[in-house]
Parts: structure tokens; sequence; C-alpha cells
């Protein structure tokens, strides 16, 4: 039986690098430096199409509407104490058991959320 010598590594090359991981040897900087620039020259160079299929990220993200949560809520009697009578029908109470936060009364929106993780938060001892 006879064994066959593998080839060389092409160092400086991407090829050279893709070898180096294939028999699991350290990279040298050639390599590495290589593979940098083929990268790049490979970012820069991509269609719109082969961007796109990349989960759709093209061009700028869309800037979200951003949602009061907590002590910037505008709506009246969000984070109020649950002591206090419900301010308003679409408030919701959020309590925790063995939480330090009291019961609060937060609006339906990201305020009650909101309210819900700082409570939990606060039961953890």
């Amino acid at each position: 039986m006879s064994t066959v010598a593998a080839p060389e590594i092409e160092h400086g090359t991407p090829r050279g690098y893709r070898q180096h991981r294939a028999r699991k040897v350290p990279y040298c900087e050639p390599c590495r430096v290589a593979i940098r620039e083929y990268n790049r020259e490979a970012r820069r160079t991509a269609t719109q199409a082969q961007v796109a299929w990349n989960k759709g990220l093209t061009g700028e993200p869309e800037a979200r509407e951003t949602r009061p949560v907590g002590r910037d809520c505008v709506t009246p009697g969000c984070g109020q104490l649950a002591e206090l009578p419900q301010p308003a029908a679409h408030m919701v109470r959020v309590e925790e058991p063995g939480s330090r936060e009291p019961a609060r009364w937060y609006c339906a929106q990201g305020c009650a959320g909101y309210g819900q993780a700082l409570a939990e938060i606060r039961a953890i001892p």
C-alpha cells in the first residue's frame, strides 16, 4: 500500500488559506492577508440581488416607531401604584409575588411588559 503525499500549500492565496483549514494547520500571515483581501473584494463587488438574498439586508434600515415605557410614558396614570383606583379602563395591573416592586397600573402598550419585567427582576433574591 502506498500513500500519496499532499501537495504543498499555496501560501499567499485564498486557496492556500482553505488548504490550511482543511489540513488543520495553523494559518500563516500571507494566507490570512490573502483571504481578507478576497473577502473585501467579494463584498465590494456583490450585486444587489446577492445582498438581498442575505436576509433582505439591503439599503438603509428603516427607523422604527419608538414606544414609551416606564417613566417616559405620556399616558396619564401609567406606572401609578395599584393601591389607588384604576386610572383608566385600558390599564393593566402588574404584580409579581415576592417582588420588591409594588403592584402598579400600566398602560396596555409596551409599558405593561416593562413593568412585568421590572417586577420579575426585583423578585430575584
